[in-house]
């Protein structure tokens, strides 16, 4: 008969003690707390932004499909210094993904401009007037040095006709808005002015395009914004 020391088996019962008082691992245990994370939004008011007082254009509008560039398709909030590597705060994160953030405030800002009848993100029982499609290539604080940061934001929009499949307006944007102290949270303020202001642009821009008026994406080309220099990456959590 094989005897089993009592020791071995206070041991283990030992262990298995410990690790149930220490449900975050030994470093818990050992008094390193990890950070914790917090979440942010971009958001603004659009009680000062232009509005029709009725619909302009008895059209129906859905926004089809929101794609992002796939370094910025995730929760964590990209920071960069050079426009070789991407970093990402690994403790301070997007509420949700950008595209579905982005897409809310889209729709609300163009529900709010009062320019079409109706403004869905969905199809429903026939096609609509038109179909919206949004890109969104930059999101993102740029490192310049140590003490000046930006709020990075680019945006492309797509209408079609889909009766038709005809293509009959394109816009986009890649600008850039100082933050006023080097902290995430007035990374997140400068980008909620940056979309504000952007958006109010676009959307004049599409009226000009639906009423016929030659638009601005026609007549100058859009300026993008060049690329910090480059410098050390420093690690953030």
């Amino acid at each position: 008969m094989i005897h089993t020391h009592p020791y071995s088996r206070f041991s283990r019962a030992l262990i298995a003690f410990i690790f149930l008082l220490c449900p975050l691992g030994l470093t818990a245990c050992f008094g390193n707390k990890a950070p914790e994370r917090t979440y942010f939004s971009i958001d603004y008011a659009l009680n000062t932004q232009p509005s029709e007082p009725t619909p302009k254009y008895a059209k129906t509008i859905v926004i089809q499909n929101i794609s992002t560039a796939l370094a910025y398709d995730r929760q964590e909030i990209v920071y960069r210094a050079n426009p070789y590597e991407f970093q990402y705060y690994w403790y301070r994160l997007w509420a949700s993904k950008p595209r579905k953030m982005l897409g809310e405030l889209i729709t609300s800002h163009l529900r709010y401009t009062n320019l079409f009848q109706h403004v869905s993100s969905t199809i429903e029982d026939k096609l609509p007037d038109y179909l919206l499609d949004i890109d969104i290539s930059a999101i993102e604080e740029l490192d310049v040095s140590d003490t000046e940061w930006y709020a990075h934001l680019g945006l492309r929009f797509t209408l079609q006709r889909p009766d038709d499949n005809t293509t009959v307006w394109t816009y986009q944007f890649d600008a850039k808005r100082p933050v006023a102290s080097n902290q995430p949270v007035y990374v997140v303020k400068a980008m909620s002015e940056l979309l504000d202001a952007e958006l109010v642009k676009a959307f004049q821009d599409l009226d000009r395009a639906l009423s016929g008026k030659q638009s601005a994406a026609q007549t100058a080309p859009s300026k993008a914004t060049s690329e910090p220099p480059q410098a050390t990456l420093l690690n953030k959590p």
